[in-house]
């Protein structure tokens, strides 16, 4: 087991203390070892350390009243994980493994939707590292900034290597029903027939652990993420086959950027055009399995494509999603939690019950499709996947894997296209009542029309620097 070391900070009640620290130590993966509680705002106050050896208990006493103090107590660390908790939040579930210099969210138990997306809203959220990481990072840090965020832009800044760990839902277990198995049929009858009027559709549309993968990612003024991206994209625990950068018309494409990872490509618009059109063009230029998608100023945890792949080849989806950790810029991380049966949710109504970027597809899936809607600069992904559904099996994977920046001047924050902009509410009551009446096609026999709801004429993608890519005949 690995040793675990609890800092608790500000005073919490008997009930919490006592149910946090029976989690930790009955958990069966992790040996807590001590225990440190501080209170920030309580400066006449004392903290303790409690000493776990066996069945006894020892502990020591420090005034918290010189920071100072209380830093040298935590350089005397010896355990190889800290978690840290704001006192009274709610008992998290660990990681099932938090490797070698490491940090990783502690998500509390959730209730996954059977529909659509929902946010779980809470004051803090526990996190945990590799203490090694925490001793370089703690130091330089004021005690209200002590969070999972801030520690990692303070190892960014001193170029101190690590991983983003990934935490696993309570989830009881992937037998069930809600979590589809290869040989149960969704949609069988409408997704054969579709395949046989298409003359593109071919046998190899399943994804397996051996599948080439692609990540795609469009990048347009994200420079000051863009670094943090693919660090988290070329430490994959499964790596990927190629990962290339799609610049969207910038006056100055990202290529110091680029160059720091020589496995990485950029390829650049001369022309802003959207998200849509890259995805596809850099779809039909290339020739792999699948392609992992991901937003330039977000980031993933190590293994997120190791599951990902695992879960395509255990379920026998096309299209298959993760659950999202919402990071925001005043630090606070927010569970946002989806469906583990996307093509059932889809059945029931058009929702959102799946998101884009922390998802892998195969290419076979989007051919079929005959590609994303690149007419269209915002929603293409909600258009994509309520298209999906009638062609494929889609499934969420019960793991927050995926960090998503919430910031100003995202698409989905902008004044003009932002998810509550008048165009875009427009936009996606079209495409609801689009999927409305496939899904009564269906019903009644008939083949749903399943074409890109507005597409534009192919862009040109001009090669920038890097590694050479699996280019298609």
């Amino acid at each position: 087991m690995v040793s675990l070391t609890l800092i608790i900070l500000g005073k919490s009640h008997l009930g919490w203390s006592t149910n946090a620290m029976g989690a930790l130590q009955h958990n069966g993966l992790y040996q807590l070892k001590h225990i440190i509680g501080i209170d920030p705002s309580n400066h006449q106050g004392e903290s303790t350390i409690y000493t776990f050896d066996k069945d006894d208990v020892d502990f020591c006493v420090f005034n918290i009243e010189s920071f100072a103090s209380c830093l040298k107590v935590l350089q005397t660390i010896n355990t190889e994980v800290t978690a840290i908790l704001t006192a009274n939040t709610p008992v998290m579930f660990l990681p099932p493994q938090l490797t070698n210099f490491a940090l990783a969210s502690l998500p509390p138990a959730v209730v996954l939707p059977l529909e659509t997306a929902k946010q779980h809203p809470l004051p803090a959220l526990g996190w945990m590292a590799s203490t090694p990481l925490l001793k370089a990072a703690l130091p330089q840090l004021e005690i209200n900034r002590w969070s999972l965020l801030g520690v990692a832009r303070e190892l960014e800044r001193q170029n101190i290597a690590f991983n983003w760990g990934t935490t696993n839902i309570n989830f009881a277990s992937l037998d069930s029903d809600d979590y589809p198995k290869i040989n149960p049929s969704i949609s069988s009858t409408s997704s054969e027939n579709i395949a046989e009027k298409n003359i593109k559709a071919t046998n190899n549309h399943l994804i397996t652990n051996q599948s080439r993968v692609l990540a795609v990612i469009p990048h347009y003024r994200c420079e000051q993420f863009l670094h943090r991206c693919l660090q988290s994209l070329v430490s994959q625990t499964r790596p990927l086959d190629g990962i290339v950068v799609l610049d969207d018309g910038s006056d100055s494409p990202p290529i110091d950027i680029v160059r720091e990872f020589p496995g990485v490509t950029l390829l650049a618009s001369a022309v802003n055009v959207g998200p849509y059109r890259l995805i596809q063009q850099a779809i039909e230029l290339t020739n792999y399995d699948a392609y992992l998608f991901q937003d330039a100023d977000d980031w993933s945890s190590e293994n997120r494509l190791e599951l990902l792949l695992a879960a395509a080849e255990n379920t026998g989806a096309e299209l298959v999603g993760t659950q999202e950790l919402r990071a925001f810029e005043d630090d606070r991380l927010l569970p946002v939690v989806y469906p583990l049966n996307v093509s059932a949710a889809l059945a029931e109504k058009p929702g959102h019950p799946l998101l884009h970027p922390t998802s892998l597809v195969s290419r076979d899936l989007v051919l079929r499709l005959g590609g994303f809607a690149t007419g269209l600069r915002f929603s293409g992904d909600s258009e994509f996947l309520l298209r999906s559904h009638f062609a494929a099996k889609i499934v969420n994977i019960p793991d927050f894997a995926y960090f998503r920046r919430h910031r100003e001047g995202s698409l989905t924050t902008d004044r003009q296209t932002g998810l509550d902009a008048p165009v875009r509410l427009e936009l996606i009551q079209q495409l609801k009542s689009r999927a409305i009446a496939n899904t009564a096609a269906v019903r009644e026999g008939k083949l749903p029309d399943l074409r890109p709801f507005k597409t534009a004429e192919a862009i040109e993608l001009n090669y920038i620097t890097g590694a050479s890519l699996n280019w298609a005949s």
